[in-house]
């Protein structure tokens, strides 16, 4: 059969007879514009094949169940050139593969799968991302950049959260705003080595830098080694804003902060 009229497309807890059905299902549906998936724990497709050329709009939500951690490859492959909007919600995946996206405008990425190089790479057209991953010392391919990248959030609940920071930091010379949250918590036992700083401050920072807000500031090393950097390079910074739940280390916390060497003569410091 075919839907070649079928424009939106909801999948809400739909079992498939196999990985082939889905992507037939896909292939049948010639002007696809809008898909949207929410997975079950009961679903038995292995790898969701999502081969949509006139995709823009793409929802991906399969946080039921635990990891796959078996050797059996979960997850998906998706190849939708014409892609715009990318929300990407998966705590079970044990694999993904993203072609290239170059129309990628704004993407909202949570994932657990460590195969970072795989999907964050297709994503330099971006100008809004916002990212949960476990990463890698090498987060995406060399040469990568982030030309169009203007508005990061970055969750810090993985060991490899500044690594992918720095990175990014280096690879998107245009970016603006910057956020930082820890939306799951801490993953990690002993983060306060992890911080390696650029050996050449990012043109971001001295050109283009304006806003930083931190939600979940502890005031670790590691943390503390972050925001001077940062307050330290930004010239252009106008604003940075910090805010924690530990309401007895407040105080001591904002003492350090405001401590802290600031090269934008501008820039205002907020803690809340």
């Amino acid at each position: 059969f075919r839907l070649p009229y079928l424009k939106t497309l909801h999948l809400l807890s739909v079992k498939f007879s196999s990985d082939e059905s889905v992507a037939k299902l896909l292939e049948s549906c010639e002007v696809l514009d809008d898909l949207v998936i929410k997975q079950t724990k009961d679903g038995n497709v292995m790898i969701f094949n999502i081969n949509v050329p006139s995709l823009r709009s793409l929802t991906i939500d399969n946080s039921k169940g635990k990891r796959a951690y078996v050797e059996e490859k979960h997850g998906f492959v998706i190849n939708a050139p014409s892609l715009e909007k990318l929300e990407f919600k998966d705590t079970f995946s044990n694999f993904l593969k993203f072609e290239h996206m170059p129309e990628v405008i704004m993407a909202n990425i949570k994932v657990v799968c460590d195969q970072s190089e795989k999907f964050i790479g297709s994503l330099t057209s971006v100008q809004h991302l916002s990212l949960c991953s476990l990463t890698s010392k090498t987060p995406y391919p060399s040469g990568t950049l982030f030309f169009f990248l203007e508005h990061l959030e970055l969750c810090t609940c993985s060991a490899g959260w500044t690594n992918l920071l720095t990175c990014i930091l280096n690879d998107a010379p245009r970016l603006r705003t910057v956020k930082l949250k820890s939306q799951h918590g801490a993953r990690y036992n002993d983060p306060m080595n992890l911080w390696n700083e650029p050996t050449v401050v990012p043109e971001c920072l001295t050109m283009n830098l304006e806003f930083l807000e931190w939600r979940q500031y502890e005031g670790t090393e590691q943390e503390r080694k972050v925001a001077a950097y940062i307050l330290a390079n930004a010239t252009c910074l106008k604003r940075a804003t910090f805010s924690t739940r530990c309401r007895n280390k407040y105080h001591r916390m904002l003492k350090k902060l405001k401590k802290m060497s600031r090269v934008s003569e501008t820039c205002q410091l907020v803690f809340d």
